[in-house]
Formats: C-alpha cells, structure tokens, sequence
C-alpha cells in the first residue's frame, strides 16, 4: 500500500509542467501585458477617474483659450485678413492635418519622425476638441477674418464624427471595385484627413462671409 502510493505521488509530480515551464508562461503573460497601453493596463476605478479627470481638463481648457489664448491671439493677427484666417484655422483644422501628415508617413517614416509626428497630432487634438463652439465661445468678440478660422475649424472637428462615417461608407463600394486601395494602406486616410483640413480653410477664407 505505502509503495504503491509513493509511485502515484511520484507519477504525479512527473506528469506536472517541465520546469522553468511556469517562468516561461509568466514571462509570456508580461510580454502580452507590456503590449497594452497603459490605459488598458488600469483598474476599472483608474480607467474612470482618467477619463473624468480628460473631461475636466477639456473643459477647463475651453474656458481658457476663448477666455484668454483666442482672444490674445485675434488681436494680434486680426488686422492682416489671410494671416488672422489661417490662424484662426489652425486651432482645429491644424490637429486634422497633423493627423493626416501623421498617417501618410507612418509606414515610410523611421522612429524618431512617426513618434514626433504622433506626438505633435495627440498634442494638438485637445486643442481641437477644446474649440468646439458654445454659448461661452459665442459671447466672444473676435476680428472677423479670424473668426471664420476660428470657427470654421471648430464646427469642421465637431462633424468629423459624422464624416468619417460617410467615408467609411462610401469606401466600401470603392473597394470592391478598386481592390488595389487594400494595398494603399493609411495613405487614403491620410490624403482624406488633408483634403479635409484645405476643406475647412477654403470654407472659412469664403463661405462664412458670403
């Protein structure tokens, strides 16, 4: 009886995982975690205080650039017409050509310039989001010129939702009849992000004053 239970105590530790078997697996764990952003590395209770805390820090930052930086910045340039209309422009129409610029270079870029480049995009997308007009915007005495740009831009980023849908939709068809876009990879998002950006120029230099 002893034996025969020593050899079944003995098979069963020989059957269990080779060793080093468990430092390989949670070596394997790590390299998948370290693959997560850091966001989806968080707690669920992490994950929402950061996003509470990005939705206050954007709407601080509204107040803050039409309260003062907006303001300061049309009084400056607000007496050379085309100037004061691309500077008005670049607050959100600037962040969709940044990620244009970004998507066209990502695959022939190396390193340092696809991580600058997404840096300065990631960078300039707060400011976008921050532009969106309100009744606080709206109070704002701005030059004219600089207020299409300014405004032509903001209005431009709140319906780039609505666009992107349309291209996704209208990309479909397209595919199907083009299947070479497949291989275009990011360069039609890229060229759309730019085409879109010159869009939201072109309308804030005429339309808004038409």
């Amino acid at each position: 009886m002893g034996g025969s239970g020593g050899r079944g105590r003995r098979r069963r530790r020989r059957s269990g995982p080779p060793r080093g078997g468990g430092t390989a697996h949670a070596a394997g764990r790590q390299a998948v975690r370290a693959q997560r952003s850091w966001f989806n590395r968080q707690g669920g209770g992490t994950q929402a205080l950061v996003v509470f805390g990005g939705i206050a820090l954007l709407i601080g930052l509204h107040f803050l650039l039409w309260g003062e930086v907006i303001p300061a910045v049309g009084a400056l340039v607000g007496r050379v017409p085309v100037l004061s209309t691309a500077v008005g422009w670049l607050y959100g129409g600037g962040a969709v050509m940044a990620w244009g610029v970004y998507a066209l270079n990502r695959a022939t870029a190396g390193p340092t310039a696809r991580r600058r480049l997404l840096t300065a995009a990631w960078a300039w997308t707060p400011v976008a989001v921050a532009c969106f007009p309100s009744d606080y915007a709206d109070s704002t005495v701005l030059p004219t010129d600089y207020w299409a740009g300014v405004y032509a831009s903001a209005y431009g980023v709140v319906v780039v939702p609505l666009v992107a849908f349309v291209v996704a939709l209208l990309s479909l068809p397209l595919v199907k009849l083009f299947p070479r876009l497949k291989d275009a990879g990011d360069g039609w998002l890229g060229w759309a992000c730019v085409g879109y950006s010159v869009l939201l120029l072109v309308w804030a230099s005429t339309l808004l004053r038409m």
